[in-house]
């Protein structure tokens, strides 16, 4: 399968999307569990689009989704045109299950094996069950993280293939040494079945790395679904906990958004080139205007850690804005705010949009969704129930039931 980047062009329209973001059919599924089930969302250039829903209706999974933190099980993402989530993608995830159910069904099948063979040659026959048993329920359970994308489980489960493969070569080298004889569970010669066993050990890991080998497979580590490729792309986000740098300087904080704008490598800052020495006062400039823009370049030289909550929020705005977006994603940005610096915030995030960057965001706080969008969707278990003007979000039947309630709606 093909991995070259999809432009709007491809579209079923057959034109290039008027769009800035655009995601159809985004699904996304935890073991099992549909956390996104086919919604739509779009966002205009310099358009605000307030995004509501109760607690785990799947906000701030749309938005890793929409920043590459997690790939989509299923949909399309586009934004300026780029296809954030190329089509190999989701087959590969399909690739990936059915691989995990095999690692799975392998394990089931080596334990058994091992122990049929060899339990009677056992020093200690029941120590040896237990931990025959207990090796190949900890490849189950791996097989069983690949099948949810657990990150960890790739790497080690990669390890336990390497040692199978090691260990069904040495079987069919060793034969007559290693059968000859046996039986499994005293019944049927052990070379009926080791033997096959041991040419599937072999194989089964030899397709898992030329599975890895695949273009489609590397796609999972290119440009265009890593975060950091996604911000380059003009798509930057606050996340609902804080997440600044606690021990570093407000002006150092915001410096580090900067860093995806920056060509300066390991080498010329140790040397310290004209070329890096120039690009770091261009760096310190750009982040102290973003501090000047959101009213924290009075701070620049505090400890993050020692500002106030409400500033701490602002601060993360304004490293979000250092990467140039043309799109911020921001997810519960008024939660823990006192009136006067929630009243700060939408007046900040209206200039925001007057500088020509459309917003997305998530909120609680009704009076700031219902005053600064311009557009407002609603997720409840997963799907997108309303999409809508504020006026018109605010008297929805399905809206007022999940999530505003009938008091919100008569006040």
């Amino acid at each position: 399968m093909a991995t070259e980047m999809r432009t709007g062009e491809d579209l079923d329209t057959g034109a290039e999307s008027p769009n800035l973001l655009s995601g159809r059919g985004v699904g996304k599924i935890f073991g099992g569990l549909a956390a996104l089930d086919d919604v739509d969302i779009s966002v205009d250039r310099d358009e605000i689009v307030g995004l509501i829903g109760p607690n785990g209706a799947g906000k701030t999974t749309l938005f890793n989704c929409l920043t590459g933190i997690s790939i989509p099980s299923s949909g399309t993402i586009h934004f300026k045109g780029t296809d954030l989530v190329p089509a190999p993608m989701t087959d590969l995830l399909k690739h990936l299950l059915k691989m995990s159910g095999f690692f799975i069904a392998m394990s089931i099948i080596w334990t058994v094996m091992v122990i049929g063979v060899y339990y009677e040659e056992a020093i200690f026959p029941i120590e040896f069950t237990i931990a025959m048993l207990s090796v190949g329920g900890f490849r189950v359970i791996l097989g069983a993280g690949l099948r949810r994308a657990v990150p960890w489980t790739r790497g080690v489960s990669l390890l336990f293939g390497t040692l199978d493969a090691a260990m069904g070569l040495f079987w069919l080298l060793n034969f007559q040494e290693m059968f000859a004889r046996r039986t499994l569970f005293g019944v049927l010669p052990s070379e009926y079945i080791m033997v096959p066993m041991a040419v599937i050990m072999v194989s089964y890991p030899a397709y898992y790395y030329l599975t890895l080998l695949r273009r489609d497979v590397k796609s999972l580590f290119g440009i265009f679904l890593r975060p950091d490729a996604v911000t380059r792309l003009g798509v930057a986000r606050t996340f609902q906990n804080i997440r600044l740098f606690s021990n570093l300087t407000v002006l150092d904080n915001v410096k580090l958004g900067l860093h995806c704008r920056t060509s300066s490598n390991f080498f010329s800052s140790v040397i310290r080139t004209g070329r890096q020495r120039r690009e770091e006062a261009e760096t310190t400039e750009k982040a102290m205007a973003a501090l000047k823009f959101v009213g924290l370049e009075h701070k620049a030289g505090f400890i993050a850690s020692s500002l106030p909550y409400g500033e701490q929020r602002i601060l993360e705005i304004a490293r979000a804005l250092a990467t140039d977006p043309s799109l911020l994603l921001l997810d519960e940005p008024a939660a823990g705010m006192n009136p006067q610096e929630t009243a700060a915030l939408m007046r900040l995030i209206g200039r925001i949009r007057e500088r020509g960057i459309a917003v997305l965001l998530i909120e609680h706080d009704m009076k700031v969704i219902m005053r600064i969008s311009d557009r407002i969707v609603v997720l409840d278990h997963g799907r997108k129930i309303a999409e809508g003007m504020p006026e018109e979000i605010r008297s929805d039947p399905r809206v007022i039931e999940a999530y505003l309630g009938s008091s919100y709606a008569a006040g």
